[in-house]
């Protein structure tokens, strides 16, 4: 299919392009800004329609859509994080909130084949420790979304997305992803700063987060699960549409500095045990996610372990340090 990615340009839109033309699809980016010098190096000779316009111009969309002949949709942009959210609450609310809207009617009025919404486990409310089910609270009657107005918006799109295909026919998927790593991301999750710091021989220092989880999972793993939500059949009425696509496994940034230590020899680390106010609060939605429902219903498991990706991870920034042309290609063809 001709397939509209929305934040094409940024890391994981950029992932999801290689990943659905290996998969036979025609990638076409929505983005304001064009790929950066590191999405241009994941996108390396895949041939990426790139049209430029922003999320909240639903004629432009529009316009793309019918010039492009897009037939699928998976939508990907948006403000990122609780910080930023805390800041911009107005600008979250307005680019998250109608974008998604906005790709909504697109796909509705131009009878999409599917449409693909990348959520977050943000849109969890609060967790008890063990793994979080897609039928877990994502709203309280008492206090706010752990994830600020990030995690608030994650949790009304599903909902608009699943108003839609209930009351117009739209065949929306919600993946629910966390913690997404490798090379090219952007929001630090303190294994960004540990692996390219390693690599590039710096010390790396976190005057707290030693116990902050996270179920890391590799970005070529979300793009295969992207993959798979467009090729599985139909969901039918009153079946789910929300998955959790994780690695299944919480682990800890003092567990993930150890990670990196045996892997990358020479790693200078050091991270406090404790967590920082905004950590508490955030530490209340991290927990592993249960990924059954997306093994049995997409047709999709992981393949990564967090070694792995880390080991993958460390060699494509090498590479890319080094300036030694195409990157290696190993994790995201997988």
């Amino acid at each position: 299919m001709r397939v509209l990615v929305t934040g094409g340009s940024g890391f994981l839109g950029s992932h999801l392009a290689v990943a659905l033309q290996a998969a036979g699809h025609v990638p076409v980016s929505f983005d304001l800004a064009p790929p950066g010098a590191e999405a241009r190096a994941v996108l390396g000779d895949a041939e990426v329609i790139h049209a430029p316009g922003q999320i909240t111009d639903l004629a432009r969309i529009m316009d793309v859509c019918r010039a492009e002949g897009i037939e699928a949709l998976v939508h990907s942009a948006g403000i990122v994080g609780l910080e930023t959210s805390l800041v911009q609450p107005a600008a979250t609310y307005q680019t998250n909130v109608m974008g998604m809207v906005n790709v909504c009617e697109a796909a509705r009025q131009l009878a999409m084949a599917r449409l693909v919404y990348l959520s977050s486990n943000a849109a969890y409310h609060a967790g008890d420790g063990t793994p979080l089910k897609e039928a877990d609270p994502v709203f309280s009657i008492s206090g706010g979304n752990p994830a600020g107005h990030y995690g608030t918006t994650k949790m009304a799109c599903e909902a608009i997305g699943l108003a839609y295909a209930s009351f117009h026919g739209l065949d929306v998927l919600a993946l629910r992803i966390t913690a997404v790593y490798g090379f090219g991301m952007r929001t630090p999750m303190f294994i960004k700063p540990m692996v390219e710091g390693a690599v590039l021989g710096r010390p790396v220092r976190f005057a707290t987060g030693g116990p902050m989880k996270r179920d890391y999972t590799y970005v070529p793993d979300c793009a295969a699960a992207v993959v798979r939500s467009l090729a599985c059949p139909a969901p039918p009425t009153g079946a789910q549409r929300v998955f959790n696509v994780a690695a299944g496994q919480a682990r800890s940034a003092t567990e993930v500095a150890g990670i990196v230590r045996r892997l990358l020899p020479g790693a200078d680390i050091e991270i406090g045990d404790g967590l920082s106010p905004l950590e508490e609060v955030n530490a209340r939605m991290r927990a592993s996610l249960d990924i059954s429902a997306a093994r049995q219903m997409l047709g999709w498991a992981p393949a990564f372990p967090l070694e792995d990706g880390i080991h993958d991870y460390a060699e494509r920034f090498r590479a890319f340090q080094s300036g030694g042309g195409a990157l290696p290609r190993g994790g995201v063809m997988s």
